[in-house]
């Protein structure tokens, strides 16, 4: 829905390998009383957070933006961070809007150093843990998401692929389900998610069906599994390679009232195989 080089959370113009996904623990934040950053510039970024333990395998630093990609009259978004596992975003967006405006997001890099992406093929794993709550109201218009940028192997500057994958959902668009899948849950457990496609853009909603939605506001995803069930159902390239991971809401409208949508805790791991991600 948007152009890599537009994200700020995601350029600085815009997942440790071997690591067993079970082996993770991440601790949730308390709510902060001072902020170590506050913005409400449209492109406005925290960060860097170079030292953030739970985020790994990233080329570039990783920041968090603002990002009101595609401002409307009305809007106004406040950001204020401590880390990638603890930050928030205050918004009011005009009651009745139906296109996203924002998506405040953690930006992490996965191609900056070679200028090229790293091939999906080098890795074992792709995994990340979040805990989220977005205060959500029955005029919220508004979803949790990853936003996942991929290019051809070898290709400098050519993101071309996108992939959203969407947990929590206030007033979410219907689409057409073009696919179902199952994949790795919380505790092991199995969870159903469908596919959406609009245009050269992919989506993966969790829950079983359009009529079957399922939010969830704490949990995991396997990241890799899905890009690869895609790359096996020829939905992506073969020949794919990572560029960057994104994770926060796409914001449509608040009711034309302040909402306050918030990450307690946040991790994003990565494993190569013996040969390394490069």
């Amino acid at each position: 829905m948007r152009s890599p080089r537009s994200l700020p959370a995601l350029v600085a113009l815009v997942v440790g390998c071997a690591l067993a996904a079970s082996s993770i623990a991440i601790p949730d934040s308390m709510a902060a009383t001072a902020w170590r950053c506050t913005t409400s510039a449209a492109r406005g970024s925290c960060g860097p957070y170079d030292r953030y333990p739970y985020i790994t395998g990233t080329t570039s630093s990783t920041h968090i933006g603002n990002n009101v990609w595609s401002p409307i009259s009305g809007w106004r978004q406040t950001l204020r961070a401590n880390n990638p596992g603890d930050w928030q975003v205050t918004a009011n967006m005009p009651a009745e809007n139906t296109a996203v405006v924002s998506y405040p997001s953690i930006g992490a890099n996965y191609g900056r150093i070679t200028n090229v992406p790293t091939p999906l093929r080098s890795y074992s794993l792709i995994f990340s843990r979040f805990t989220e709550h977005m205060n959500k109201t029955a005029q919220t218009s508004a979803w949790a998401a990853y936003d996942i940028w991929l290019g051809r192997n070898g290709c400098s500057d050519c993101a071309s692929h996108e992939v959203m994958i969407q947990h929590d959902f206030a007033n979410n668009g219907a689409c057409t389900t073009s696919a179902k899948a199952t994949f790795a849950g919380p505790r092991g457990g199995a969870q159903h998610w469908h596919l959406c496609k609009f245009g050269s853009e992919l989506i993966w909603k969790l829950g079983r069906s359009e009529q079957r939605k399922v939010s969830e506001r704490s949990g995991v995803v396997h990241i890799l599994a899905m890009l690869r069930w895609l790359v096996r159902h020829g939905d992506l390239p073969a020949r794919t390679g990572l560029w960057s991971i994104g994770y926060g809401w796409e914001i449509c409208s608040t009711g034309s009232r302040r909402e306050t949508f918030n990450v307690s805790a946040f991790s994003l791991r990565v494993a190569c195989k013996s040969r390394g991600c490069r």
